[in-house]
């Protein structure tokens, strides 16, 4: 397995310690495609150990970039003069308005991906883990988690796909979760040495609780399923609890557009902000406050950015759904059509409701 680092400049304050560990360099491999990733195998990755706080006056810069840098160190020393020249000297404008916090960085837990890691040799599988979750890696602290099927499962699933069962009696985790997912997210939270913050997103209901009665294409949950659908999310809930894994948070539907799109082709389920707003109020929001789970964040919309603000105000005007919400989640996939002023817009409407970035994929 290969890790690319990212295609940026980091400028990164850390706390102090007392020694910092060596930095194993990328070994550096080509596949063509413009730049390079760095080899991760059974005998070797490279490392990013936690860093020690810089002498006063001066920044610890990591640089990835396109032309082959991955988390190249250097030092910078800070400077108040506006003229200074020189490739060593940082520069910043402090802003005195507060926005939001960083919540931090990660992936998925897909079914695929778990697998492709369990392929690797045991040796293998460590260091790739411990690139991305360790004090010597990433140091990733969240972790979106398919809920049933998705388009990253090699087949379509549910937990409760016997029909009728409105009861749940059947509910129950798959292979892909006990054998696949939470294997690895164990893994992953032992090298981390904390707790993820995991978050799940549904792709789609039970097909005998859907219009289509189908797990894709056009077709939206139906309104007299919208108790037994909120039942689910507290079962999976439950569920992974009972494997010794407690989620931080819920998105309400992955991309629910998707299931308005004519023969979409993979797990959806189509919502708009209206029907997510009465559900929300009427039956998840009730349910999860019912059965304890008050404290695990809910996002909304889960899909691309052009929806905003207006999907937000949708939802979030109704204050009966709104005690309920705590997030906005959004996707990536037509940012290059519609510039950020939609985020600050949704920000600026409602401050007290995070965003976060859940999804973003090359393939």
């Amino acid at each position: 397995m290969r890790r690319q680092g990212l295609l940026a400049l980091l400028l990164i304050v850390f706390r102090g310690f007392a020694a910092e560990e060596p930095q194993l360099p990328c070994v550096p491999r080509d596949f063509g495609f413009g730049s390079v990733v760095c080899v991760c195998n059974a005998s070797y990755c490279d490392t990013l150990p936690t860093p020690v706080l810089p002498s006063a006056g001066r920044a610890l810069v990591f640089t990835s970039d396109i032309e082959g840098a991955r988390f190249l160190r250097t030092q910078l020393s800070f400077s108040d003069n506006q003229n200074g020249t020189g490739a060593d000297v940082a520069r910043f404008a402090l802003e005195s308005t507060a926005f939001q916090t960083v919540v931090g960085w990660g992936g998925a837990f897909t079914d695929a991906a778990a697998k492709n890691i369990l392929d690797l040799s045991p040796d293998a599988q460590d260091r790739l883990l411990s690139s991305y979750f360790s004090p010597s890696g990433l140091e990733y602290n969240i972790g979106r988690v398919n809920m049933g099927g998705c388009d990253f499962s090699w087949r379509t699933y549910t937990y409760a796909d016997a029909e009728g069962d409105v009861e749940l009696s059947t509910f129950a985790l798959q292979p892909e979760d006990t054998d696949y997912k939470i294997p690895v997210i164990k893994r992953a939270e032992a090298l981390a040495g904390r707790p993820l913050k995991l978050f799940a997103s549904p792709w789609t209901a039970p097909k005998w609780m859907k219009t289509n009665n189908d797990y894709v294409g056009y077709g939206q949950l139906r309104t007299d399923m919208y108790q037994p659908w909120a039942d689910y999310f507290v079962r999976f809930l439950d569920e992974y609890a009972a494997q010794g894994i407690t989620y931080w948070g819920l998105t309400t539907q992955n991309q629910p557009y998707d299931g308005y799109l004519p023969d979409f082709s993979f797990n959806c389920m189509g919502w708009t902000a209206e029907e997510q707003r009465k559900w929300v109020a009427e039956n998840l929001g009730p349910t999860l406050l019912q059965h304890g789970y008050e404290g695990v964040k809910l996002m909304i919309l889960d899909d691309q950015r052009y929806q905003l603000p207006e999907w937000a105000e949708s939802v979030l005007n109704d204050p009966v759904a709104a005690q309920y919400v705590d997030g906005i989640a959004v996707h990536w996939y037509t940012d290059q059509y519609v510039g950020p002023e939609r985020l600050t817009q949704t920000h600026d409407l409602f401050p007290d409701v995070f965003i976060l970035g859940t999804e973003a994929c090359e393939g």
